[in-house]
């Protein structure tokens, strides 16, 4: 169970696979108030918070539309990049950091339900990762 502060983290286990976003960024409430209790850089945190945005949209995503499953993919190929980026020399960090954001989006059934039919609408797809400076300003 995530921490903030020493305290375990309630997450939000409602069954709304959106969940609770009062501020309209794109991010569950409880996954950025996670974020921003990380004890890393702000730079870090906003790189973070461009793979949490990209991870809800895979839960939200229409699943019979290729082109933005296309368009998410190369998405998530960005966040990944910029997330591993910012850990320098450290990648590995940045790595684990978005399979934890993964993790505590899809905490719930229906949630992780709807990620695995995401991941499975992408399988057998292919990518390649960008290059250069992939993080959102």
């Amino acid at each position: 169970m995530p921490e903030v502060n020493g305290k375990r983290l309630e997450l939000d286990r409602s069954s709304d696979i959106r969940g609770p976003d009062n501020d309209n960024n794109g991010i569950r409430d409880d996954i950025d108030a996670w974020i921003a209790a990380q004890p890393i850089s702000d730079e870090q945190k906003r790189a973070a918070r461009q793979s949490a945005r990209v991870t809800q949209k895979q839960l939200l995503v229409d699943l019979s539309n290729p082109a933005n499953l296309q368009s998410l993919a190369e998405e998530s190929a960005s966040s990944v990049v910029c997330l591993s980026n910012v850990f320098e020399p450290d990648y590995q960090k940045g790595l684990d950091l978005s399979a934890q954001i993964e993790a505590i989006t899809a905490n719930t059934k229906n949630r992780a339900k709807q990620y695995l039919a995401y991941n499975r609408a992408r399988s057998g797809s292919s990518g390649r990762l960008p290059e250069g400076d992939t993080c959102e300003p």
